[in-house]
């Protein structure tokens, strides 16, 4: 079905008169009509102001406010009247605050839980808030719903975009060392998704990271832990594209790191030869 409306664009719909059947699926068509648009090179630049317009107090909460204080309070009541008016002071000042941007984010997160509706969710969370480095925690846990979108979806297209939009965001925006870590892990933790579209994606993603990620960033921090993942998987990859796709990812792999750290991954393997776990073995021979 068609995405919901936020609150913030609820209060912008009421105001414009189209609050009734059909508003969700004007906005789902509108979405798609303005990440059409986004095909413009310029396109960026075009909501950067807007990423400073406030959204109004909605009418309905000022009247009842109003409202509220010329009624007489009665002695049993007056804390729950209270606690009410608080509740809604604080619903309109949250909403004060929030810009286009921030709707935009929860637009988009509703939007990515429609596969129909996906296509245009990235493009509009690449086209405007990324490349306008828009910082809030609502972005990020975005990009991981994308994470969970890329894997679990079944267009490949789709989630082609979702690999380079998540590898995009590792490069681009601020990150703990265990932010970073954990986005690696989901990527990692998922070599061994049940379904076979699912670890193709996965591995695409993980190409990205190896091709894209700066070469002392990788040697230093992820080459040991997407080797011994990758290489461990080898031999218990029952899809012969997703096989090869290992095949390629570790091979990449050793051709970007320096010489120092590809000596040092291969040493990693040496010591599965005397396992005696025949998974380690069978890896080792793949390798």
């Amino acid at each position: 079905g068609a995405p919901v409306l936020s609150q913030h664009l609820r209060t912008k719909a009421k105001l414009r008169g189209l609050v009734g059947v059909g508003a969700e699926a004007l906005l789902a068509t509108s979405t798609r009509l303005l990440s059409a648009l986004l095909n413009n090179r310029q396109s960026a630049d075009w909501f950067q102001s807007l990423g400073e317009e406030r959204a109004p107090v909605p009418q309905s909460l000022e009247d009842e406010e109003a409202q509220a204080k010329k009624k007489k309070k009665g002695p049993k009541d007056v804390d729950l009247r209270k606690l009410d008016r608080d509740r809604k002071k604080h619903a309109a000042s949250s909403l004060e605050k929030s810009t286009f941007f921030d709707a935009l984010v929860l637009h988009i997160q509703n939007a990515l839980e429609t596969p129909a509706m996906q296509p245009a969710a990235l493009q509009l969370l690449r086209r405007v808030l990324l490349r306008n480095r828009v910082l809030s925690a609502a972005v990020y846990q975005c990009i991981d719903t994308v994470g969970e979108v890329m894997i679990a979806g079944s267009d490949k297209r789709t989630a082609q975009q979702c690999a380079q939009i998540f590898v995009d965001f590792m490069l681009d925006y601020p990150h703990e060392h265990k932010a970073l870590q954990l986005r690696m892990t989901h990527l990692l933790k998922n070599l061994g998704y049940s379904e076979e579209g699912g670890r193709r994606a996965v591995l695409n993603c993980l190409y990205l990271v190896v091709l894209h990620f700066p070469e002392a960033e990788l040697s230093s921090k992820w080459a040991n832990l997407i080797f011994v993942s990758a290489a461990a998987r080898l031999p218990q990859e029952p899809d012969p594209t997703a096989h090869q796709m290992l095949h390629v990812l570790l091979r990449t792999l050793l051709q970007r790191v320096a010489s120092s750290s590809r000596d040092r991954l291969l040493e990693l393997s040496l010591p599965w030869a005397q396992s005696p776990k025949r998974a380690l073995h069978a890896a080792l021979a793949e390798c």
